[in-house]
């Protein structure tokens, strides 16, 4: 399971990055279709190994759940009428067209809480996209200016895969006229084309400074291909020096101006590194270029920064030390891959925590290594790690005992047991929310392994957590107001209705019966639909919105 998480306390910005899922489904539509031209019994190719008997139950469900949602509020019917049109995606494509229509409407009556109808809209839309263009770009004018950057970012990576330089170009425009230039899709854009196009990348990153310049960015934090920065660092080789020295200089200008007290930290296989402000990450994603250029303001600019020479003596080449994908080439797949958390207004403690989170990721996914080869020694080595790790939503030694029952869950089932088996002692002495994603992790291991009784215990510990989670997310003194589900509570309900379906879909029809609250039972009763037509959820989202706490999370699952 790969997860991506940036986390900054007190409030945390999403950028609504939902591209995976609609990408796969998107090839899924794309089988479908193949299927038609061929005279093909489309609904048995997209789902072979389901029975008769599980396919109509859960279209049964879905019926329910579609009926059910429509009478729930504007945010609650939104989010469920996208789930279902989800699951009908690669087995009625039609159907799944006016469902996610009739989210989209639905999203429009959503009252007070922009970021809540921006995340479903863009989910809605990108889903949509690979059903139909025109329908995404008739509604796109109703759509939050967010969503429509967001969702005119996909359609340009969508030319720029199909080698369709020009109308993605035009769209940059657009997106550009509309607020400032789109440079998650414009790196994507300039990775895709070939090297006689130097004139149009040139015109592309002389458009992205110029647009940087014209916008005031404060204390905003642009970090990744989502920046200027890492459009500098990439095709700054091949760039006019004026050019590349004008961006350099606006963003560190831009930095320093509107710097404010963050701890930030970003790590990969190759290392860690922490920085206290804005300013300080910026000029060390962009000293190396600059030495390149001008090397005696570069050294100018490091006298002032003593702190960051131990960090470039570390990593020499900036930012593409610790990301070698860092290059004018389109990424190699499992190639490269950096974590980055922000934490706002922090102290060094703070930033002394982020790091040592990374570095015991990183020893984690060492130790899960080694127990390919040696799965004793691994596991013991384990206790070298802590359980908890204060302040931070992680367990270093859970992570490790996840992984290695990962890695041996195919080739070595016994190994992978006496992982989950030491993963489960150490679940009591962790934090709610943490105990709800390792039991969930073991149930699903477990149940591969053919470790069936196993798995069904951990799923019955895991709805009693959700119990818990359930009360705390209604307490009346303080109550989540965060959308429904996508409370802890729900999450927690997802994951163990998921599990259970798997084990057997009556007793998961039981459990949702037990589910008091009837949105987040019809939230459940998607999730057993999904996992009857072998379509389990890949994203999901974790928000909490309390009187002093406003946080959340999203992640993937492969």
């Amino acid at each position: 399971m790969n997860k991506l998480r940036v986390a900054v306390s007190v409030i945390v910005l999403c950028p609504f990055l939902f591209a995976q899922q609609p990408a796969q489904q998107e090839q899924q539509v794309q089988q479908v279709a193949e299927s038609k031209s061929a005279g093909k019994d489309v609904e048995t190719k997209a789902a072979p190994k389901i029975s008769a008997r599980d396919r109509e139950l859960a279209l049964q469900m879905l019926e329910i759940s579609d009926s059910e949602a429509r009478g729930f509020e504007a945010p609650m019917r939104s989010y469920s009428l996208l789930q279902i049109a989800q699951i009908f995606v690669p087995i009625n494509p039609e159907k799944a067209r006016g469902l996610l229509g009739d989210a989209f409407t639905a999203s429009l009556g959503i009252q007070d809480d922009d970021n809540t109808k921006g995340m479903l809209q863009e989910e809605i839309l990108k889903t949509l996209l690979p059903l139909s263009q025109a329908d995404v770009e008739e509604r796109l004018p109703q759509a939050e200016l967010s969503v429509r950057k967001q969702v005119a970012d996909t359609i340009v990576r969508k030319y720029a895969e199909k080698k369709q330089f020009e109308p993605a170009m035009e769209l940059i425009n657009q997106v550009t006229g509309w607020d400032e230039f789109p440079y998650l899709s414009g790196t994507q854009l300039m990775l895709a084309m070939p090297s006689e196009m130097s004139a149009e990348k040139l015109g592309l990153f002389t458009q992205a400074v110029n647009s940087y310049k014209n916008h005031e960015h404060g204390k905003r934090i642009m970090m990744g291909d989502g920046s200027l920065t890492n459009l500098v660092v990439r095709f700054g080789s091949k760039m006019p020096a004026k050019v590349v020295l004008e961006a350099i200089d606006e963003i560190l200008s831009q930095a320093k101006k509107g710097d404010a007290s963050h701890n930030i930290t970003v790590g990969s296989s190759a290392g860690t590194a922490s920085f206290s402000s804005i300013y300080d990450y910026q000029l060390f994603a962009l000293l190396p270029a600059l030495e390149l250029l001008d090397e005696g303001r570069a050294e100018s600019l490091l006298k002032e920064n003593q702190q960051l020479k131990t960090q470039l003596q570390q990593f020499p080449d900036g930012m593409r030390s610790i990301d070698s994908n860092l290059t004018d080439a389109p990424p190699q797949k499992g190639k490269g891959g950096v974590s980055i958390s922000v934490n706002r207004n922090g102290t060094s403690a703070g930033a002394s925590r982020d790091y040592m989170r990374q570095e015991y990721q990183r020893q984690a996914l060492d130790i899960a290594a080694e127990s390919a080869k040696n799965p004793t020694q691994a596991i013991a080595r384990t206790t070298t790690l802590p359980v908890k790790l204060d302040g931070a939503p992680m367990s270093p030694r859970a992570y490790a005992l996840e992984e290695i029952a990962k890695v041996n869950s195919q080739g070595n089932p016994g190994a992978a047991k006496q992982a989950l088996d030491e993963l489960r002692k150490i679940v009591p002495d962790l934090v709610p929310r943490n105990q709800i994603e390792v039991l969930s992790t073991a149930a699903r291991i477990y149940l591969k392994i053919g470790e069936k009784e196993s798995a069904q215990a951990v799923v019955l510990e895991g709805f009693k957590a959700a119990e818990k989670m359930l009360a705390k997310d209604t307490d009346a003194n303080d109550p989540n107001k965060a959308l429904k589900a996508w409370w802890p509570s729900a999450d927690a309900y997802r994951r163990f209705v998921e599990v259970q379906t798997n084990i057997s879909p009556r007793s998961a029809a039981k459990v949702l019966k037990e589910i008091g609250d009837p949105e987040i039972r019809t939230s459940a009763s998607i999730t057993v639909s999904r996992s009857l037509l072998d379509l389990p959820t890949k994203r999901f989202v974790v928000a909490e919105k309390r009187k002093n706490q406003n946080s959340t999370s999203i992640s993937e699952e492969d």
